[in-house]
């Protein structure tokens, strides 16, 4: 009779058996193969279990953390209010990504007077200042990206708020960090002024980018790319100690740096036609701090930058009209070479197309007064 999986472990509900014991038959017994076979099974049900959270099976999301994902700032808000207390750390963390993503600067100055969006806020430096193991690299940046996109008033010390993450991000594998969050990392550290206490990780993070001919830098977005240079220009700042009261720095790229930039040169001149003009002005203003003067590339975005400049702000452009006249690159349209073929138009009044025919002069005669001359007696 064949038994079942069940009915070796007992009744429904038992608990497999810790460490199942190795059938190991005596020389002298004969081996059955139904008992080998059930012995085998037990031991697989016991070690399945265990493996099953190596697997990484994706968890799936709850009705609440659907909502959150796909309402807008302002909806995402009172879903906040009305829910808020009961969200778990992941849907917390969506939420206040929700309201950084969707929202301007303006707007989340405003979410933020809002005691409910200030708690999420407050949950969410909590947590980054001692994160819980269980959170993955990807979420404690991402919640870390989100708080700083509010005012600077909800991250408290930005020190003791970011530099858990950074320290976890930096004990972390290349292969369990994308790209793009790399990326938001250097922006973080950079946008909070305190990336010159992390060249060690900013060197380490170009140099899994760089690696087997830069292979990862394609994987970026066009603004994780454009943030990861501008931040990357932000980390080589050494500031002076003669002139460190007058705000006088200078720049100190290493040799990694100069190939990241070359490889977003490429791929920048590849797909100059799908980037976001303002995304191309702040790359310029990059380069323009970095001192690489890349005029391939220059070049390339001058007919994108010209044909756009209407969407661009005035400080914007007068950044790219900066970081072009120092390096002496024409911010000009294309000229269109010389003219081989004029057309000769006619019923032009101020240029005439036909030589005016030459008329014969005519002067104006005097009139007389008097049709006779008058006579005059004399001696009268």
């Amino acid at each position: 009779m064949k038994r079942s999986v069940a009915d070796a472990f007992g009744a429904a509900g038992t608990p497999a058996p810790a460490a199942p014991q190795v059938f190991a038959p005596t020389p002298n017994a004969m081996i059955d193969p139904k008992a080998y076979f059930m012995q085998w099974q037990q031991q697989a049900a016991a070690v399945a279990p265990s493996a099953a959270p190596a697997t990484g099976a994706v968890v799936e999301k709850t009705e609440v953390h659907r909502s959150v994902e796909d309402a807008s700032a302002v909806k995402c808000a009172g879903i906040v209010k009305e829910k808020g207390q009961n969200f778990t750390t992941v849907v917390a963390i969506e939420a206040l990504h929700t309201m950084a993503m969707k929202s301007s600067y303006k707007l989340r100055e405003e979410l933020l007077r809002q005691p409910h969006v200030r708690k999420v806020c407050e949950r969410i430096m909590k947590i980054l200042q001692a994160p819980p193991a269980s959170l993955s690299i990807e979420l404690l940046v991402r919640a870390a990206w989100s708080l700083q996109r509010f005012p600077d008033e909800v991250r408290g010390d930005a020190k003791a708020t970011f530099d858990p993450v950074a320290r976890a991000f930096a004990s972390s594998a290349h292969a369990e960090w994308s790209e793009d969050i790399a990326s938001k990392l250097v922006w973080i550290l950079a946008k909070a002024d305190i990336i010159s206490g992390y060249q060690p990780l900013i060197s380490q993070i170009v140099a899994a980018l760089v690696r087997d001919q830069c292979r990862r830098v394609p994987k970026l977005s066009h603004e994780g790319l454009a943030n990861l240079l501008w931040a990357l220009a932000r980390g080589r700042r050494h500031m002076k100690k003669d002139f460190k009261e007058k705000g006088i720095s200078t720049i100190r790229v290493e040799a990694n740096d100069y190939e990241l930039f070359a490889a977003a040169s490429k791929r920048i001149i590849a797909e100059v036609e799908t980037w976001d003009v303002r995304l191309l002005a702040e790359i310029t203003h990059t380069h323009h701090e970095v001192g690489i003067k890349d005029e391939p590339l220059m070049k390339a975005m001058c007919p994108r930058i010209i044909g756009k400049q209407k969407e661009l702000s005035t400080d914007a452009m007068s950044k790219v009209v900066k970081a072009y006249s120092r390096f002496m690159v024409p911010l000009r349209e294309e000229s269109q070479g010389f003219r081989t073929l004029a057309v000769v138009g006619t019923g032009d009044f101020i240029r005439p197309s036909d030589k005016p025919k030459k008329k014969k002069k005519t002067y104006d005669q005097p009139e007389a007064l008097y049709p006779n001359t008058p006579l005059h007696a004399s001696g009268l």
